[in-house]
């Protein structure tokens, strides 16, 4: 008997757009969403002591995260 043909399903759709579009609009950035954490992570793609790794479950928790590593990294100094 032939092998039957498997449904290919795309698993959250909307998040994954999402960091997609997260990936796009921040540049220095490499932006993902995992299906199996369920989680937005971005990778800091410019030069760093260590790599730099954020994770969070929303879009926006993950942007305001970018934002102070780049405050961060641009000053030097954490903020709050």
């Amino acid at each position: 008997m032939p092998p039957g043909s498997v449904p290919h399903y795309t698993w959250d759709h909307e998040a994954r757009t999402e960091a997609a579009i997260l990936q796009i609009t921040w540049p220095g950035w490499a932006v993902l969403y995992g299906t199996g954490s369920r989680l937005f992570h971005a990778i800091a793609t410019w030069p760093t002591p260590e790599p730099l790794l954020l994770c969070d479950r929303t879009v926006e928790g993950l942007k305001a995260q970018m934002r102070e590593a780049e405050m961060t990294a641009l000053t030097g100094i954490d903020h709050p």
